[in-house]
């Protein structure tokens, strides 16, 4: 009787919680999940590495989050460039980026096991082998992840007479970073992010209606705050390894910073201030701390210190800014705790 209630309590833990061996299973691989730099370096391991192509070089500026001067700086970029095609925020609902990078993201040093792969399998016998899993080799997965950007971007670029394309993104993030220089190792990723203040008060006069993925909407100061904390966090800790450059939307008019650029991307760049200005509302003229505290409301002001405070001062913002409105604005043409570290590892 006893051993007939044990195995139906068994029975009833099975039927809910699945069998003992897989309830690690869902962490374990939500841990992998989110290292893709790993799961990109055990999917390079699969491939030729002699033969990864190295004649696309585009440009990518990736900011962290709306109104941080990436249309600026994508417009500075292409201003002395006339070869150069920078697309902007290319069918941004569509989730591209995610949906492509998401691929690799499964990918570990045992799977998928070798005997999956075409090329381990006897070709001319190909019938009278276990087919259930046959996959083409993580070469071709590569190159046609690097034919959808060729064909989606540089085709008409080349079509509207611009040899070199990349675009201008707001929703990527260090994790993009390092898929797009696995996929073309020669390309520029130029990195923006401006105080998240100042991005939220324009965000906030924009009308607080774009999604980060969509369907899912940033439509609160502290969701715009941790949206900005990530991705400059990781931005400010993953740049050098992505072979990345990292500046500020404040430093766009810096002489040295620009000049810092132009060394990066490899031909002249305009300072902002000699850019014509488009579309240009309050928010974002040059930035002055005491204006940024009296136009937001003191609850935004709470909210989005509470987001970012645990990254304001590594991006080089105090944190937060209480200096009277009689105090000129500082550190808006430098860096603390940056200098020329940013270009540590740039090319």
């Amino acid at each position: 009787m006893l051993r007939s209630i044990d195995r139906v309590s068994r029975d009833i833990i099975r039927a809910i919680l699945g069998p003992r061996h897989t309830w690690g299973l869902a962490y374990k691989a939500t841990t992998l999940w989110a290292d893709v730099p790993s799961r990109l370096e055990d999917a390079l391991k699969r491939t030729a590495r002699e033969e990864r192509p190295a004649d696309d070089s585009p440009v990518f500026i990736l900011s962290a989050g709306w109104r941080s001067g990436s249309t600026l700086l994508q417009r500075m970029l292409m201003a002395h460039n006339e070869d150069l095609l920078l697309w902007g925020e290319p069918f941004a609902h569509s989730n591209i980026f995610d949906g492509l990078l998401n691929q690799f993201r499964a990918f570990t040093h045992d799977w998928p096991p070798d005997s999956f792969f075409l090329s381990r399998m006897a070709a001319d016998r190909i019938s009278d082998t276990w087919t259930a899993n046959l996959y083409p080799d993580v070469d071709q997965l590569f190159e046609a992840h690097r034919s959808f950007y060729r064909k989606l971007f540089s085709d008409p670029a080349a079509q509207s007479g611009r040899k070199h394309w990349g675009f201008k993104e707001v929703r990527l993030n260090i994790e993009h970073a390092a898929y797009l220089r696995v996929l073309f190792p020669n390309c520029k990723i130029v990195f923006v992010y401006r105080h998240p203040h100042d991005a939220y008060l324009s965000y906030r006069e924009w009308g607080l209606n774009w999604a980060r993925n969509w369907p899912n909407y940033v439509s609160t100061p502290y969701a715009f705050g941790r949206n900005w904390a990530n991705m400059t966090r990781g931005y400010l800790q993953g740049y050098a390894q992505v072979n990345g450059l990292l500046i500020r939307y404040e430093d766009l008019d810096d002489p040295a910073e620009v000049a810092r650029l132009e060394s990066y991307i490899g031909w002249p760049v305009p300072r902002s201030s000699e850019m014509k200005r488009i579309g240009q509302i309050k928010s974002d003229r040059p930035p002055t701390p005491h204006l940024r505290q009296d136009s937001l409301p003191l609850i935004d002001r709470a909210l989005l210190n509470l987001a970012t405070r645990t990254v304001l001062q590594d991006a080089g913002y105090d944190k937060p800014r209480q200096q009277p409105p009689c105090e000129p604005p500082r550190d808006l043409h430098g860096k603390p705790g940056l200098g020329d570290s940013v270009m540590a590892g740039s090319r």
